[in-house]
């Protein structure tokens, strides 16, 4: 199978919150280097440009003075945003830019091994050391516009991008949740086949690789759930449920 953003990984819940709630907008997406890159493959298809790391925010203000009755969005990653994100920011301040800027904050550096930085508390040596608050540097830099959300909330996610998106200058939106591979949620799915009609929205626009089709019913992989449930709030007939006790 082509690369693909892990069962249960929060920046699906990220990306699929922001393109909900931008039905009907004229909005670009433009993303970085990490885990998240891969939310450009299909069905999620929410990154527009990809350069280098930290570029996701200097692009997509160079897009809304060309643009700008879009809606421009940030995609960066907690370590990127640490590496090279901060310095853009300033400037779109600065320049006061309208721009939604998304930090996807999974508590580690997950594409290249979970390394530490300055948002995890840890040191490179294995020290505790005080964590650096990401809200805490942006309010610094000049946003007042601030706000954290737990991306597995959905219907929190995509209100706070639809109030985000009708304010102007720089607006930025925490969305916290950490990468399965450093906490994995207690409880897995299954799907109630009595329920399911077999309509595969859950398939069409989440492409979790833990659900598959059986016969003409959805199912989810048990080996491959990790219960984030991002799956269960957007299945209508409500066929999709915490899996039985063993």
């Amino acid at each position: 199978r082509p690369p693909v953003l892990c069962a249960g990984c929060p920046h699906r819940a990220s990306f699929y919150a922001v393109k909900q709630a931008m039905k009907g907008r004229k909005a670009v997406f433009s993303g970085d280097i990490g885990c998240y890159t891969l939310g450009n493959a299909m069905p999620l298809d929410m990154v527009d440009t990809c350069l280098c790391m930290g570029a996701d925010v200097t692009m997509a203000q160079g897009l809304h003075r060309i643009e700008p009755d879009t809606v421009n969005f940030s995609f960066i990653g907690d370590s990127t945003f640490f590496a090279s994100g901060m310095t853009g920011i300033v400037n779109a301040v600065y320049n006061q830019t309208d721009i939604i800027l998304m930090v996807l904050d999974n508590s580690t550096t997950a594409m290249t091994g979970h390394q530490p930085h300055p948002g995890t508390g840890m040191t490179m040596m294995h020290e505790i050391s005080p964590r650096v608050s990401i809200e805490a540097i942006l309010r610094a830099v000049g946003l007042t516009n601030v706000e954290t959300v737990d991306p597995l909330n959905l219907e929190q996610t995509i209100q706070a991008v639809r109030t985000a998106a009708d304010k102007p200058g720089v607006k930025a939106i925490i969305c916290k949740s950490p990468c399965i591979a450093v906490s994995k949620p207690a409880k897995r799915l299954q799907v109630d086949e009595s329920r399911c009609v077999g309509c595969k929205q859950c398939i069409r626009e989440l492409g979790c690789p833990a659900i598959s089709l059986k016969g003409q019913k959805a199912y989810i992989e048990p080996d491959l759930c990790f219960g984030c449930t991002i799956c269960a709030q957007i299945c209508k007939p409500g066929a999709i449920r915490e899996e039985d006790a063993q």
